[in-house]
């Protein structure tokens, strides 16, 4: 489970967004808790007024709350079991008492809800939200994860385990062993194992070997020959050391061969991709705060993310490596929502907005103090 607290500073824009996703079938509303009516009953009208009336006796205060309970995809959970969760959640971090609203949403791979709420008092006085989700929002994930039994970031740690169990071999590193035997060792399990489509796929694996199938540049005899060259890569992506032609390996990974893969691997990695596009969409829609967080979650399901960068540190290529079923999916493959655009511009909006909150609390910090 992966709660996220979101201020909003319009209460009726929160409301409109998920209404509008029951609207579109894509959610529906399962909890309304402090309200004077039963849900059923509820009118946009009477949700927004009773939030507006709380909110009026602090004038001071120009935020609302937008939490989200993010589950894994494993998690089966009814509407009864996620009302539960909701609100034992909102008791343990301090909202037992406010009046919110819990919206279950459709629109994702994952099982997930929108809690709309405030966090001005019957007295007026707001509750503190400095540090809540570190602290209190902490210790009711780990009491929800254990009391229903949710899928834990240890639990997908041993599954991912479990996946790489089956084979793999060591990362190549430069001056350890024999560069030969090393980058043989992995293309002898990489090549006929996964399910690559082009050599920039295939390249996604090697490339977590410190490995990469290189074809020269257009105009060089080597590309114009159709020649394949296996170079070791360093810690920075860069290549060290001499080139071994494709002919030297006993598996013999020359493009003609490798090309009679992609053929072969085209449809039997179709079967896949709706599994790693649903974490692919699940991770982005948590919104990490950097590539290197978003790439941890993914290993945590098993799955790996290929993402060069350039001197700019922007993206050059994204792809996506499932170790348990052996298939490579570029970025572009798994829809827009996946694509290296998207998660280019995720990553920069999600810095700027945690940039923001930060100084924002900093600066209610110090008035407080």
């Amino acid at each position: 489970m992966r709660p996220k607290i979101m201020p909003s500073h319009s209460i009726s824009d929160t409301l409109r967004y998920n209404e509008r996703k029951v609207t579109e079938k894509q959610a529906e509303c399962i909890l309304a808790v402090n309200f004077l009516k039963d849900i059923d009953r509820l009118t946009f009208d009477d949700k927004l007024q009773r939030f507006e009336r709380r909110m009026q006796l602090n004038e001071d205060v120009v935020t609302n709350q937008h939490i989200t309970l993010n589950f894994d995809p494993l998690d089966q959970l009814s509407n009864e079991k996620m009302r539960q969760i909701a609100q034992i959640y909102m008791k343990e971090i301090g909202f037992e008492h406010q009046p919110y609203i819990v919206y279950r949403h459709h629109d994702s791979g994952h099982p997930h809800c929108h809690v709309v709420t405030t966090h001005v008092q019957r007295n007026g006085e707001p509750i503190v939200m400095y540090n809540m989700g570190r602290n209190q929002s902490e210790k009711a994930r780990q009491h929800i994860e254990a009391e229903f039994d949710l899928m834990t970031k240890e639990k997908k740690q041993e599954l991912r385990r479990q996946s790489q169990k089956v084979g793999g071999v060591p990362m190549v590193m430069y001056g350890e062993r024999s560069t030969a035997r090393a980058v043989s060792d992995v293309l002898e399990y990489v090549v006929p194992t996964y399910k690559y489509t082009n050599l920039e796929e295939l390249n996604a694996v090697l490339r977590l070997y410190n490995v990469e199938a290189y074809r020269g540049k257009e105009n060089t005899k080597l590309h114009q020959n159709r020649g394949l060259l296996y170079r070791v890569l360093d810690e920075h992506g860069k290549y060290i050391g001499v080139p071994l032609k494709a002919s030297f390996f006993d598996c013999k990974p020359t493009l003609a061969r490798l090309e009679e893969r992609f053929a072969h691997n085209l449809e039997l990695k179709q079967q896949h991709r709706d599994h790693v596009q649903t974490y692919v969409r699940w991770h982005l829609f948590q919104e990490p705060n950097s590539l290197e967080e978003l790439s941890d979650r993914l290993g945590r399901e098993g799955i790996g993310m290929v993402c060069p960068l350039d001197k700019n540190n922007n993206i050059k290529s994204l792809a996506f490596v499932d170790f348990k079923n052996r298939c490579v999916f570029r970025a572009e493959e798994l829809g827009e929502e996946c694509s290296r655009r998207a998660v280019q511009e995720m990553i920069v909006r999600e810095q700027t907005q945690t940039q923001e909150l930060q100084h924002s609390q900093r600066q209610r910090h110090r008035l407080r103090l």
